[in-house]
């Protein structure tokens, strides 16, 4: 077996360097995230960062995105893979750790998250979860079956015995996550440890795993200190794209609001919600971000 970490922002500024000198093989990364109840995208303020990081130390990588069920999964997938750019290394990985629903509607949407992320990046994606939450969510309902699953390469966390539990429908896994409390050089603070089921050459041929270059998408905004960051305006327009293709997805296109917004708006300014908040009314902060809101609100309770 080969060791690996997986790491966010948590775990500060990482010399990588360091970490591959410790004699890490492969790391795993946060990058995307629809917290709980929100509808605004939060991109790992570090993901930059360790990428270009990682990549130069010569570590195998990838990213994951942690997953929740109150925003539409094929946009969650769409976001993750545009917000990362190319995966050259390992595949992309889904979090599965938190839910609002469970059984089949839970499956369904899982399914549909990983078959976007395939379809967009031609890789198969790597799941991460845990049997105490696989076994509760995703087997809620007797008559579920996820023998689908097992097409998937599976991440485990279990930090509790010497060796995983036999997880259903997996004949075994392939990353095991076995501690949340190591200790490594190149580390500030504590990272989460694991483990791949195999030799090094093992999993590059398992997955195919290129040469691990990396290049930041050209929409990625960053400061100078490479962190990502959206300047207030910039975000609330990227929030507003995300909203007009949530609402079209479901609605093919924009109709009216049934409230009146009036009363939203200084001088009885109505805005125009066929365009960007900007183009036609809303015009100040508030008032373009009452537009988006709208939109983001209304698709959200479509795909829930």
């Amino acid at each position: 077996m080969i060791p690996g970490v997986d790491v966010s922002h948590w775990q500060l500024e990482i010399d990588w360097n360091e970490v591959k000198r410790a004699g890490v093989k492969f790391a795993f990364i946060k990058a995307t995230e629809f917290p709980d109840k929100k509808t605004t995208l939060y991109i790992d303020d570090l993901l930059y960062r360790n990428l270009e990081g990682v990549s130069a130390a010569g570590i195998h990588w990838s990213a994951y995105h942690f997953f929740r069920t109150h925003i539409d999964p094929v946009i969650q997938a769409q976001v993750f893979v545009e917000t990362v750019g190319e995966f050259t290394s390992l595949p992309p990985v889904l979090d599965l750790e938190a839910a609002g629903c469970k059984g089949e509607k839970l499956n369904l949407k899982v399914q549909a998250f990983l078959t976007e992320v395939e379809r967009l990046t031609g890789r198969k994606p790597i799941i991460y979860t845990s049997g105490g939450f696989w076994r509760s969510y995703m087997m809620y309902e007797k008559r579920v079956h996820a023998d689908w699953a097992r097409a998937y390469p599976l991440w485990m966390a279990q930090y509790t015995t010497l060796w995983p539990t036999p997880l259903y429908p997996w004949a075994g896994w392939d990353f095991w996550q076995y501690s949340d409390k190591g200790t490594l050089p190149g580390f500030k603070t504590h990272m989460d440890l694991n483990w791949f089921n195999g030799s090094e050459e093992e999993m590059l041929a398992r997955f195919n795993v290129g040469d691990g270059s990396y290049t930041m998408p050209s929409t990625a905004l960053v400061e100078e200190s490479g962190n990502a960051v959206m300047d207030k305006d910039a975000k609330l327009m990227e929030e507003f794209e995300l909203a007009k293709r949530m609402f079209t997805q479901n609605h093919g296109d924009y109709q009216e609001p049934s409230q009146d917004p009036k009363r939203y708006f200084a001088n009885g300014r109505r805005p125009d919600f066929h365009s960007a908040p900007a183009a036609h009314g809303a015009q100040t902060l508030e008032e373009r971000r009452w537009v988006r809101s709208y939109f983001i609100d209304k698709a959200v309770r479509q795909a829930a």
